[in-house]
């Protein structure tokens, strides 16, 4: 039997669906459609796309210096003219002048050689980091990612910058000794250590404090991360005095020393 057409002077809302909005049955949102092991997936993959290219991939040249200026180019051309020049003169005095004028632009010529070469890294030098090391942190890095909170996932990312600026080609040149060593052992023990820790503690206790008056498990995390990228800011930023430099350097070592 078919239904009876509403009648157009009822105040009743009609329609094929529920007109009550309490009733009324929402559509799933594309959260609540996806089961929670895909969405825990993507956030996965998402922590672990934001710490970008592997360590152990090399570093990411810097920009080589810019072509060898104008004026160095001209006086090379003089240099080559010059001395050209003087095996057709045979007065000592020219010959002198052309010689010392020729003399002066090779010899700008090959100090811009000198900064292209030095801007782009010299081939056969021994890396400050080994691959292994660098392939074994690649692979807690990207088991941690998943795991670690917003602030330590900001401070990681640092501390890998930083890591990266160190194997730009000239970078170890300008380290020391014990400046070289730590951050050798950035790579192999301290970054490890701190995150191996963390991934250790269980994540329900990870926002807790782990002592009373001490900070948690995700504060301490991010105090170390921060040191570790302060230290290794500090041992690669580019120092023009020497005397200053190797004065740090004395008294980082004897603070140290102080501590043991």
């Amino acid at each position: 039997m078919p239904a009876p057409e509403p009648d157009p002077s009822s105040r009743l809302a009609v329609g094929s669906e529920p007109v009550n909005r309490r009733t009324r049955r929402l559509q799933p949102t594309v959260a609540e459609a996806q089961p929670e092991a895909v969405q825990q997936r993507q956030q996965q993959l998402r922590a672990r796309h934001a710490l970008g290219r592997p360590l152990a991939a090399g570093p990411q040249l810097a920009q080589a210096a810019a072509p060898l200026p104008l004026v160095a180019r001209v006086q090379a051309g003089v240099g080559v003219a010059s001395l050209s020049g003087a095996l057709f003169v045979s007065q000592p005095l020219a010959v002198g002048v052309l010689v010392a004028v020729g003399s002066a632009g090779l010899a700008w010529a090959a100090h811009g050689v000198w900064r292209l070469r030095r801007a782009t890294g010299e081939p056969g030098q021994a890396p400050l980091l080994s691959r292994e090391a660098l392939q074994a942190l690649d692979g807690l890095l990207h088991r941690a990612a998943p795991e670690l909170p917003a602030d330590a996932g900001a401070a990681l990312q640092a501390v890998k910058q930083a890591l990266a600026q160190a194997q730009q080609p000239g970078a170890a040149d300008r380290l020391g000794m014990q400046d070289r060593a730590f951050v050798q052992q950035c790579v192999a023990r301290y970054l490890p250590d701190s995150l191996e820790a963390y991934l250790r503690m269980p994540a329900a206790r990870r926002a807790q404090p782990l002592a009373p008056g001490q900070p948690s498990a995700d504060e301490a995390l991010v105090q170390q991360l921060m040191a570790l990228h302060e230290g290794l800011q500090r041992r690669l930023r580019p120092q023009g005095d020497e005397a200053a430099e190797a004065l740090l350097r004395q008294q980082r070592f004897l603070d140290a020393k102080s501590r043991e």
